[in-house]
């Protein structure tokens, strides 16, 4: 997946029940996109539309690195990075029935304010639990240098 007039990244695989699997990644300044391939991922055809544009105060710089879960009769639950300033970073989520039109959560899943993740929380992979809960790992930086850098680590976090 590519074109020389945009740039792509951050890519995450779903694969679906009829055998095909959806393509999701970030394309720069826009947001989340999605692409379909029917050849177990050999070629990809992008999706028309974006999945999650970068229209809230918690994404309006960027949306990305997208992590999703198949929810059994219940579609799909998508847990995102967004960032509202090149200094802020959150963990998002989003609900969908089909995998294409995503219903954003008004407030973030994980956000800034902890030791370990005082300036962004970001790029994030689940694990199922064996009690049937999940946890969240993801990259946090604790913004303890200049800018708000600091030291990056990676922290967790559990459902309810």
């Amino acid at each position: 997946l590519g074109a020389n007039d945009r740039s792509y990244n951050s890519p995450r695989i779903v694969f679906l029940e009829d055998g095909s699997c959806r393509l999701y990644c970030y394309e720069r300044n826009k947001g989340i996109v999605s692409a379909m391939s029917v050849d177990g991922g050999l070629t990809f055809r992008r999706e028309p539309g974006l999945r999650i544009a970068q229209d809230t105060i918690y994404d309006a710089c960027a949306a990305f690195a997208a992590e999703i879960l198949r929810i059994e009769g219940a579609g799909y639950r998508m847990y995102y990075a967004g960032y509202s300033a090149p200094n802020r970073a959150y963990v998002l989520s989003a609900v969908s029935e089909d995998g294409l039109k995503w219903r954003k959560e008004r407030e973030p899943v994980v956000a800034p304010g902890g030791p370990w993740d005082g300036a962004k929380c970001s790029e994030m992979c689940i694990a199922e639990l064996p009690d049937a809960g999940c946890r969240l790992f993801y990259e946090a930086c604790d913004g303890t240098a200049v800018d708000e850098r600091g030291v990056w680590r990676i922290a967790s976090a559990t459902s309810a």
